[in-house]
């Protein structure tokens, strides 16, 4: 948002510098990021009038113009598209160093001497429009140096508007600000005029089917309308907030939409058919080219304003071709409308199509100051255009918001604050920002929330209002304190630095990621859970309008995001929370950690060549997770088999622990990979911290060391493919004896050997006893007692003997 000072002096006085202006309203929450200045002196530069234009003789695009400047006459060579004879232009002599840096030369072009230059806006440091010359006003003389025909520099503040605050995308909005942090009182423009006697309802007739997405609408009509440049002093205000002036009409429409906040928009009332206003959606034959030339391919929930035949324009964002002004136009319908902001941000993303009305209405425009705006356009446009306006306004607002009123406790500000503001203080500065005080107490005062506040819903959002405008740097840092609170438990937080150890330890870095998502990548891997979702009701962005129900989806993304940047490897984790609606359709959030592996990174580094298998990624991410587990002292972990729709069948686990689902693991489906151009498997987990950091504190039975040493045995087996690791390790820890000391599965195998629907595993078993050394017969007949289980277990599985 760009502030013009001469324009904010409108509106309000202020005796301070623009770098102190600047300070004040950064510190009351508007980031100023710039302050430029725009003009100058301009030395060297003055009005000059053009008495004659030639052709170039040696250029097709070149003229030769003959310019005076009040002494004496000058030839220019000129490349300008448009050079009027009478015009008044700036023009400026050789040896004239322009605000860029550039000194003019007596020089020849194309055979030419040149003897001076006839300047455009940007030439001039005015503005960045190269569109052509830039004109003065007809009443200038030749020869008037063009910094008394502009004026003095103007200071311009570049400021930064925080999405809350679509009230101070206005000048009127800014000066509100300036007024109460000056203390000093604001002034609003007229807005009244007088109305003809022909009824607004008799010239045109307005419907809105889409309530929801439109809640107000209004229309007026005006008429015997004479288009015609805009007067100096609005073009001034235009061009130094990076507008470019076109018409009365038009530059009324921006002018007003800059200083009140709401975007309007004029349509030519005799290309409307039957002088009819509908505002709807789509139908599927319906077709729209914008002002900018380009048919728009329209969605079906995209909101139109269109007429008793045809779309007029894309609502909140543009115009369309075929109904807009012209120097023919003598007849006009304002437009002055609150559309939702959803519809307006989803139709700009969608169309890649932002413009200054759009990025207004997408951050919400005040519903209550819809028709003053209007009403402000229509004196305007009788003023200089010399319009005449029917009477009445057709305003289409079937639900008016109800009034609000919040409550503010004068205690309730020192305590939150730390200082104590006078009730008189705080009134003062709530009436300063247009905040009505309502009824006031020894204790507290209700105030009134105008609806051009809609970020106000708290007390606490009032005790901020006061707090920026008395002043942030008023309120004491005290020293950071430290106490003890008897009884506090920490064991959560130090067992999640546990956590975040123990996965360090294991070779993985931390990520972050926000909780906010696009539905779209929710979609992606789960697409039945919608309705679990909670969905922000006033999003920033589509790509954040959504809480994360999972963080696998963003660590793919994560993982994806570092292989588009040629990383061959990686090795995640995420500890953060999830959002869903719970069995009763109540919000509800829990933490969760996530693992995230892609690339050889259960391989060392002479090994690291080969392609990876899906085996061999799921083994690594189960891996990882046992370690975790067992790190963090649980027992009676088991891993079962599950399908879940972004897993790849047959590579993925639900985490339990005592029969509970705690979590899931797998690799990432080919499909879903490659929406991120992952072309070698990728696995990741998600487990619920609440059922893993229990026991991370509880110490470990110290078990004295077995003096004896171990004996191993090995075991491979045929079995049909859907016996699974877990099922294996449960038959023989529930068969073999104590001497038991380990099983380690080394190999897993399918082939044309194994036969169809039959698969090769084989174990190592450890056995050591505590008591004496074992004896090769004693071993054997462990081997045997599991043997047998696994045979009575398992029907048709063959052991592999020698």
């Amino acid at each position: 948002m760009k502030l013009p000072l001469c324009w904010l002096k409108d509106y309000v006085d202020f005796d301070d510098t623009p770098q102190g202006l600047a300070d004040r309203l950064t510190f009351s929450g508007v980031e100023v990021e710039g302050i430029e200045t725009i003009g100058g002196d301009f030395p060297g530069v003055a009005a000059g009038e053009v008495r004659a234009v030639k052709p170039h003789p040696n250029a097709d695009r070149l003229k030769l113009v003959t310019v005076f400047d009040g002494s004496r006459e000058h030839v220019v060579v000129c490349g300008a598209p448009v050079v009027e004879v009478g015009a008044k232009y700036p023009f400026a002599v050789t040896g004239t160093t322009l605000p860029g840096g550039m000194t003019l030369k007596k020089s020849k072009i194309r055979g030419v001497v040149s003897e001076g230059m006839l300047c455009a806006e940007d030439e001039l440091g005015i503005s960045d429009d190269h569109s052509g010359l830039m004109r003065l006003d007809d009443s200038c003389k030749p020869g008037t140096p063009l910094s008394e025909i502009l004026g003095p520099p103007e200071t311009v503040l570049d400021l930064e508007i925080t999405p809350n605050r679509p009230d101070c995308l206005s000048i009127i909005g800014l000066a509100r600000e300036v007024s109460a942090l000056y203390g000093r009182p604001l002034r609003l423009p007229a807005a009244d005029f007088e109305e003809t006697s022909e009824d607004v309802n008799a010239l045109a007739a307005v419907e809105v089917k889409e309530p929801e997405k439109c809640p107000r609408y209004t229309a007026r009509v005006l008429q015997n309308i004479r288009i015609a440049p805009s007067p100096e002093w609005m073009q001034k205000r235009l061009k130094l907030a990076g507008i470019r002036p076109i018409s009365n009409v038009v530059d009324i429409t921006n002018f007003v939409m800059l200083e009140a906040g709401q975007p309007l928009h004029a349509f030519d009332k005799s290309l409307l058919a039957d002088s009819r206003i509908i505002v709807r959606l789509p139908s599927p034959d319906d077709r729209l080219s914008t002002l900018d030339g380009i048919e728009r391919k329209l969605e079906p929930d995209m909101l139109l304003i269109a007429d008793a035949k045809r779309p007029v324009a894309l609502a909140g964002v543009m115009g369309g071709a075929g109904s807009e002004i012209s120097d023919n136009t003598t007849s006009v319908l304002l437009e002055s409308a609150c559309f939702d902001m959803d519809t307006t941000r989803k139709t700009s993303r969608r169309l890649g199509l932002s413009t200054d009305s759009s990025y207004r209405f997408e951050r919400g425009v005040d519903i209550g100051g819809v028709d003053w705006a209007s009403r402000r356009a229509a004196k305007l446009m009788i003023d200089l255009a010399g319009a005449q306006c029917a009477r009445g306004v057709i305003d289409i607002y079937p639900k008016p918001p109800a009034a609000r009123s919040i409550v503010c406790r004068f205690d309730a500000i020192s305590s939150l604050l730390g200082i104590e503001v006078e009730p008189g203080r705080v009134w003062q500065i709530f009436e300063g920002l247009g905040l009505a005080v309502t009824a006031v107490d020894e204790a507290s005062c209700a105030v009134g929330i105008p609806t051009f506040r809609g970020d106000l819903e708290r007390e606490v959002d009032l005790i901020e209002e006061v707090a920026r405008i008395y002043g942030l740097d008023k309120i004491p840092s005290p020293a950071p304190q430290t106490r003890v609170v008897p009884g506090a438990d920490d064991r959560k937080t130090r067992a999640r630095f546990a956590c975040r150890g123990t996965l360090v330890g294991l070779g993985l870095r931390e990520v972050m990621s926000y909780s906010l998502v696009a539905p779209q990548l929710l979609d992606l891997f789960d697409p039945a859970g919608a309705k679990s979702r909670i969905v922000l009701p006033h999003p920033i962005s589509t790509d954040q309008s959504v809480l994360r129900t999972s963080l696998i989806p963003q660590m793919v993304e994560n993982l994806g995001y570092n292989r588009a940047r040629q990383l061959p490897e990686a090795a995640f984790f995420e500890i953060g929370h999830v959002f869903f609606h719970d069995a009763k359709g109540a919000p509800s959030e829990e933490e969760r950690v996530a693992i995230g592996l892609m690339g050889p990174v259960g391989r060392c580094s002479l090994d690291k060549r080969k392609p990876v298998t899906e085996g061999e990624a799921f083994l690594w991410i189960r891996g990882v997770v046992e370690a975790l587990l067992s790190d963090l002292r649980m027992t009676g972990v088991s891993f079962v088999r599950t399908d879940r729709p972004y897993f790849e069948p047959g590579h993925a686990a639900a985490v339990a622990v005592a029969g509970i689902e705690i979590g899931v693991l797998g690799v990432v489906r080919r499909a879903v990979r490659d929406e991120w151009r992952i072309s070698d498997p990728a696995a990741v987990a998600e487990i619920r911290t609440a059922d893993i950091l229990g026991g991370v504190f509880t110490l470990k039975r110290i078990r004295e060391l077995a003096p004896y040493p171990p004996i191993q045995r090995d075991i491979a087996m045929l079995v049909d493919e859907a016996v699974t690791n877990e099922a294996v390790m449960d038959i023989i820890r529930g068969a073999a004896p104590r001497e038991l000391e380990r099983i380690e599965l080394f190999d897993v195998f399918t082939g044309k050997n194994t036969g169809p629907g039959r698969k090769s595993m084989a174990y190592s078993l450890i056995f050591r006893s505590a008591e004496k050394t074992l004896t090769d017969e004693q071993a054997n007949g462990y081997y045997d007692v599991v043997k047998r289980a696994l045979e009575k277990a398992l029907p048709g599985i063959e052991i592999r003997e020698g």
